[in-house]
């Protein structure tokens, strides 16, 4: 195990992740306390989670199934955003299990095999076998953890609002290594090349760390709250609340820099080209080689704020939701505006994109089944509270978790086309 802030936040002065010492030390008491409460469970099965089957559908048969990645290197593992394998499903869903916190789940899991890895606002971050919910392993922290995950063949990365990034064993969640970044870490984390591990903090700095060890490879400073990352072979592609899009290579090299007049939506990759949402209800396509407008479209509902989530891109077509209810959908190639679809509250995560149907996490405090070709309304059902995380979907089941401190998992139905991917 290896504990890394005083050396390495020194090296990171000017890249402006010096870390609030001052802060800390006058909150030592207090993380020690919660350390002792919350990191007593690191490495410790937990209870299953709540089975809460209500109903029988049928299960998904093997010859449409698809395999699940066995690691995940991205947020939801896939630059255009999809989060969606094996077949369409549609209503009714059975509900396999729930595990409750009563503190919000905002970061979507990664899903490897049959094994989900999340964090939550409790500062726990756990495995949970995806079939049953039993929790594998969890290991406590003295934050919220609001990124998703990236995991390698044997490590689990991962950022937390205490500044910390972590890298656990995948198998026991026992700590390998955490890196001290200095300030709060919002963004999800990535991996480029099997070996450099890129997230992001609340200071606008970008960290790359060795994946073995934790030292830093190279940092940039793009400026405002990160987000992103998302991976295109080997180049990064990072957003900031402070409205600016950039790319780096495998090196720390910056490649291009937009700077935009509004907060920016995680980014996401597809065909040659960066999709982002923004908060003046703008959705951009930007070449991924040299930055340039490829297209925009403004979204924006009459003088309503228009808040744009991450675009997810699918089957020649770009998908996203909005603060003003809508879930819009836009031709990939020039940005028409295909169709729009309303509901009753915000749609601030990205939906997960099927081949046929669109899956939504709404502020309404339900789940939506949409029409990917004509945005209809398919169906709907209570979630118990806000949305918190995008939904993942895997061979006919759901995963996602809710602001009211709910994860959950439900089984779907085959849709009439037989569900074939």
């Amino acid at each position: 195990m290896t504990i890394r802030s005083e050396t390495l936040a020194g090296r990171l002065l000017s890249s402006r992740f010096g870390p609030l010492w001052a802060v800390l030390g006058a909150a030592g008491l207090a993380v020690v306390a919660i350390l002792a409460f919350r990191g007593s469970r690191a490495g410790r099965p937990e209870e299953p989670g709540q089975a809460q089957g209500t109903i029988t559908v049928p299960v998904i048969p093997d010859s449409i199934r698809d395999e699940i990645p066995s690691t995940w290197a991205q947020p939801r593992n896939d630059p255009a955003g999809r989060g969606v394998w094996g077949p369409d499903i549609q209503a009714p869903l059975d509900t396999l299990w729930r595990i409750h916190t009563g503190l919000e789940f905002f970061a979507a899991p990664a899903l490897c095999g049959s094994t989900l890895y999340f964090g939550g606002s409790d500062g726990t971050f756990r495995a949970v076998d995806a079939t049953d919910g039993a929790v594998l392993w969890s290991f406590g922290t003295s934050c919220g953890l609001n990124g998703e995950a990236a995991v390698s063949a044997t490590t689990v990365f991962f950022g937390g609002q205490d500044g910390y990034a972590y890298a656990l064993d995948r198998s026991t969640g026992a700590l390998v290594w955490k890196t001290g970044l200095g300030y709060h870490l919002f963004a999800s984390t990535g991996i480029i090349g099997d070996s450099i591990v890129v997230t992001g903090n609340s200071a606008g700095s970008i960290a790359a760390l060795d994946a073995r060890t934790g030292d830093l490879e190279w940092s940039a400073s793009p400026g405002g709250v990160v987000l992103g990352p998302v991976m295109a072979d080997t180049v990064a592609v990072f957003t900031t609340e402070d409205g600016i899009v950039c790319t780096y290579g495998a090196g720390g090299e910056e490649i291009w820099r937009r700077d935009f007049p509004a907060q920016a939506s995680a980014p996401s990759v597809s065909g040659g080209s960066v999709y982002v949402g923004f908060a003046d209800g703008v959705v951009r396509s930007l070449d991924l080689s040299s930055g340039a407008v490829v297209w925009e479209t403004d979204l924006t509902s009459m003088s309503v704020r228009t808040v744009v989530s991450r675009p997810v891109v699918a089957g020649g077509r770009v998908f996203a939701g909005t603060c003003d209810s809508r879930v819009v959908c836009l031709s990939e190639d020039g940005g028409a505006l295909l169709w729009e679809t309303g509901l009753e509250n915000w749609v601030q995560v990205p939906p997960a994109v099927g081949d046929e149907k669109v899956y939504v996490c709404c502020d309404d405090r339900r789940f939506h089944i949409l029409d990917a070709a004509t945005g209809a309304l398919e169906s709907s059902m209570e979630m118990g509270g806000y949305a918190g995380t995008a939904p993942i979907i895997a061979n006919g089941s759901v995963f996602f978790g809710t602001a009211s401190g709910d994860f959950f998992a439900f089984l779907g139905t085959l849709g009439d086309s037989g569900g074939q991917p």
